[in-house]
């Protein structure tokens, strides 16, 4: 097997190798000319590289008048990361229409796990805290509002991980609606809505 031995001052060097088995076919790897650089490898990756995007669009309509929490239709994403200790960038952004006389929570499950590090500090005095809430939305029935979360999440294996976003009504009178509007109607401003999901793997 031919190879290549770059020889540092200090006595030892670098091989370059052919591969141990034979490739289907030749194999080029090509320098830039007009640039230096460092050669990185896939996998001994910088600290703060992106590894891989994973990216989920869902414009399905979903209504709901449940006060325990539902999954958000289509508002899910399974990422493979490639370290345990890397981290995992959630963007999430939801479209949500409800009626003003409740509340709209919101929250992104880890493997059907509450990630209970996003919640809000709890403070004395100041009422329940409620573990995991992302979203705690109150607007009017007239407009389906895009509102974006993010959230840096520790990967914590290498088997595959999904995150799904759920959301629930404080009031089951009144509902939530999700990617359009409560109210149902035709003008310009109660035009359907898009939700998505993305997640990152940054190298750490």
């Amino acid at each position: 097997m031919s190879q290549i031995k770059l020889v540092h001052s200090g006595g030892n060097g670098v091989i370059i190798s052919a591969p141990s088995s034979n490739p289907a076919a030749n194999r080029t790897i090509t320098l830039p000319g007009n640039a230096d650089g460092e050669m990185l490898t896939t996998t001994n990756p910088k600290t703060g590289n992106i590894i891989q995007v994973v990216h989920v669009n869902s414009n399905t309509h979903q209504s709901s008048t449940s006060t325990s929490y539902v999954d958000l239709s289509g508002v899910t994403a399974t990422i493979t990361p490639a370290s345990s200790t890397n981290k995992i960038l959630i963007t999430c952004s939801i479209a949500i229409s409800k009626q003003e006389e409740n509340n709209f929570l919101g929250r992104i499950l880890k493997d059907g796990s509450v990630i209970t590090g996003a919640g809000g500090l709890a403070e004395s005095g100041h009422g329940n805290q409620v573990d995991g809430v992302w979203w705690n939305i109150r607007n009017t029935i007239y407009a389906a509002l895009p509102y974006t979360v993010q959230y840096s999440d520790t990967a914590g294996g290498t088997s595959a991980i999904t995150y799904k976003a759920q959301g629930l009504t404080t009031h089951s009178g009144y509902g939530f609606t999700l990617n359009r509007t409560k109210h149902g109607g035709d003008q310009k401003l109660e035009s359907p809505a898009f939700s998505s999901i993305t997640l990152m793997e940054v190298a750490a």
